[in-house]
């Protein structure tokens, strides 16, 4: 999907929008989404990272599901001026992007992104332009958290999911406040069932509980 065409299904009359599973727990599957909670996941974490109008986001993540979308809605919600790449594993490799130069107040990106984009000096130094890098879409590896543990800026490790319109928890991976623990945004309340695995209630962005498969363990110091 481009960037038009997102933007064509998000300006016309239905109040829902079509995006697909990432599949990671079974196969792909279409969904309809509320515009509304897609808003509400928008200025959520606009707000948890202190964003404001005007603000650079970089969209680097392909528009066929919901991360690369959330990245538009948030610059659409928050007035932030949006700035894309061809999505890639190499998003700063292609050629020599002006984004390199100048500061990038949001982005989002997988993990391959960000580790293969850390082998690359010239890459390495787009990384170190962003303010706020949220990584999310797959697990983290203890060698590409340890190679980012001290950047300049905030790197965030995201929990969530397409039925959670991306993420609903962050944790940092760098700095001082650097943790091994998700901290859930305000209004989601999690818990665990029966099998410890995670339940999510989060009404802002999905109407009623969500049992998900992960097993958790939860923490009232965090």
């Amino acid at each position: 999907m481009t960037l038009k065409e997102f933007l064509e299904e998000w300006n016309n009359p239905s109040e829902t929008v079509l995006v697909h599973t990432s599949g990671s727990t079974g196969q792909p599957k279409p969904m309809l989404v509320e515009k509304r909670r897609m808003e509400a996941s928008a200025r959520i974490t606009c707000q948890f990272l202190g964003l404001k109008e005007g603000d650079t986001a970089l969209l680097c993540m392909p528009l066929d599901y919901i991360a690369g979308k959330m990245v538009v809605v948030r610059a659409l919600v928050w007035s932030l001026h949006l700035m894309c790449l061809e999505p890639s594993s190499h998003p700063f490799g292609a050629s020599k992007h002006p984004e390199c130069n100048v500061p990038i107040d949001f982005a989002a990106m997988v993990p391959m992104q960000v580790w293969n984009s850390l082998q690359v000096p010239e890459e390495r130094e787009c990384l170190k332009n962003i303010r706020h890098l949220i990584i999310g879409g797959g697990a983290i590896s203890d060698e590409l958290a340890d190679a980012l543990k001290d950047f300049p800026n905030n790197i965030w490790s995201t929990y969530g999911m397409t039925e959670t319109l991306s993420h609903i928890a962050l944790r940092r991976l760098n700095g001082p406040e650097r943790s091994d623990w998700y901290t859930p945004f305000e209004g989601v309340d999690v818990s665990l069932n029966e099998e410890n695995c995670l339940v999510i209630n989060a009404p802002a962005v999905h109407d009623g509980p969500l049992v998900t498969n992960d097993i958790a363990e939860l923490s009232t110091l965090h």
